[in-house]
């Protein structure tokens, strides 16, 4: 197979921003990309917005089998001289928030993935992969810095801590494990690069579901006006003022508090209170 630098150059057609293409080219980051969901020769693993299959590559080295799904028919066409009729990868070519991922998926029980995401569909994208987190046992991620800081988040990062914060939390352990300067790209983007290592809870934290659903209405309204106090945004799911406040005491949150001093906890302990009485 060709380098990934090789790749890049064999790929000819223009990068399109429209599907944020942004290719890595050094074989260590790669390489560092694949180690971090731990392949095995029998693994299946799924990768999203290949492009010109730099990443591909390292995958195709390590993984029993590689599906990949990408958008631009340039890079499909690219992808399969390279890869496809060469019988070592299996292409979709479509939108990966419009095709069918439970029948990309059934092709095996057990999946990984490892993606340089498009930055523009980052976050669809991870809660798309979300939706099938009992079907994947690791994940690699690749997001626009500021978003993947807002992933990991806890109450001690206020700025970054909220919605997506609790939502990864509620369906993964999650952490940072590169962070890359717009010069790693070709051709370099205008904002640092992260990569978020997931491993997704088959249940979630909450197992009860019509729970989980409360929670997340109770963390999407808390945080729907963050410079609020936490009950003056709560009336957006409860308008009786006296129930709110009661239902934040019992919960043990500050009825002064704002949504981002509030621990994941205590969320799931305010909607538990929410669910006795709406």
């Amino acid at each position: 197979m060709l380098t990934p630098q090789e790749l890049v150059v064999a790929y000819h057609k223009k990068t399109k921003k429209q599907f944020g293409q942004h290719f890595l080219t050094s074989e260590s980051i790669l390489s560092s990309i694949a180690n971090c969901v731990d392949l095995q020769e029998d693994d299946y693993v799924l990768e999203i917005g290949p492009g010109c299959g730099t990443l591909t590559s390292q995958l195709i080295a390590r993984a029993g089998h590689v599906h990949a799904i990408e958008i631009d028919r340039d890079a499909a066409q690219f992808l399969r001289g390279q890869f496809v009729e060469k019988g070592l990868l299996t292409l979709t070519e479509g939108d990966a928030l419009r095709i069918d991922l439970g029948e990309v998926l059934s092709e095996s029980p057990r999946w990984k993935c490892a993606a340089n995401l498009p930055y523009n569909v980052g976050t669809p994208i991870f809660f798309e992969l979300t939706k099938y987190r009992d079907r994947f046992d690791k994940l690699a991620l690749m997001f626009q810095k500021e978003v993947a800081e807002r992933m990991v988040a806890t109450t001690d990062d206020r700025k970054d801590y909220g919605v997506l914060s609790l939502m990864t939390h509620l369906y993964h352990d999650a952490y940072i494990a590169m962070e890359l300067p717009p010069g790693a790209f070709s051709p370099p983007p205008k904002v640092d690069s992260a990569l978020v290592v997931l491993e997704p809870i088959k249940e979630s934290r909450i197992p009860d579901e019509d729970l989980r659903n409360l929670f997340i209405r109770v963390v999407k309204a808390a945080f729907q006006q963050r410079r609020k106090t936490i009950s003056n945004s709560l009336k957006s799911l409860c308008k009786d003022k006296e129930l709110v406040k009661q239902c934040l005491s019992n919960a043990g949150i500050d009825l002064k508090a704002r949504a981002e001093v509030v621990e994941f906890d205590s969320f799931v302990a305010l909607a538990k209170e929410f669910q006795a009485v709406l």
